[in-house]
């Protein structure tokens, strides 16, 4: 059983200040994207809950089922990124688990840093973006059949120093016809090449992210239900 709500999201100034930070995605000129947020590909509001059943690629024959990615609470990411505010979303994993910090900043959908948690619940690591890394551009010009672009940032890892990466993005399909568990869904279907291999994503406006290969996991969302 799901829900789709409408929600708010207060941007700070700080959060504004970044739109121009990365001129390769569509973070140029004013937003288009969708005003309305229960219109927008990733509906982020504290709250909300989707559930997803994870796979191994390399254990396939052993799943595990509604698995939790839900959004905490908004707060000061800290550290490098302190005074920007962010969304604390913790993701189950098939393996451990995680702690991600994102944001919506304008057309973007952004991450500033991740902690890696084992089964145990120990910090395992974490990666810091600067200015951020991009894990969506919902402007028009990034949200067409046939769209590819770059985006690049500098991510430091713990006991490590900064590298600069560069991800490869391209837009399979605006409209592809999806089946989940969830339901059936009309996509958008967004493919990103970076040194760690080749991710896809499946997105679907008001409900989030229904489908990801590639990652080290498969995701297929099982149920959803977004917070008002």
């Amino acid at each position: 059983m799901h829900t789709t709500l409408p929600y708010k999201i207060l941007l700070g100034a700080t959060l504004a200040t970044l739109l121009g930070a990365c001129g390769s995605s569509g973070s140029d000129g004013p937003a288009d994207a969708p005003t309305n947020p229960a219109m927008r590909y990733l509906p982020w509001t504290v709250g909300s809950v989707w559930n997803y059943k994870l796979t191994d690629p390399q254990q396939p024959g052993t799943p595990k089922l509604d698995q939790p990615t839900t959004i905490m609470r908004m707060e000061d990411v800290g550290g490098v990124h302190a005074g920007t505010m962010a969304l604390l979303v913790h993701h189950a994993q098939y393996t451990g688990s995680k702690d991600v910090w994102e944001a919506a900043v304008g057309d973007l959908d952004v991450r500033y840093k991740t902690t890696f948690y084992n089964n145990g619940g120990t910090v395992t690591g974490s990666d810091v973006d600067q200015p951020y890394r991009l894990k969506l551009d919902e402007s028009i010009a990034h949200t067409t059949t046939g769209a590819a672009w770059s985006e690049t940032f500098t991510e430091t890892s713990t006991g490590g120093q900064p590298k600069s990466k560069t991800d490869q993005w391209v837009v399979i399909s605006d409209n592809e016809p999806i089946t989940v568990i969830a339901g059936t869904f009309n996509a958008l279907h967004v493919q990103r090449t970076s040194s760690g291999g080749v991710q896809n994503y499946w997105y679907v406006r008001g409900v989030g992210k229904v489908k990801d290969t590639g990652g080290g996991q498969d995701e297929e969302l099982m149920s959803y239900t977004i917070a008002p």
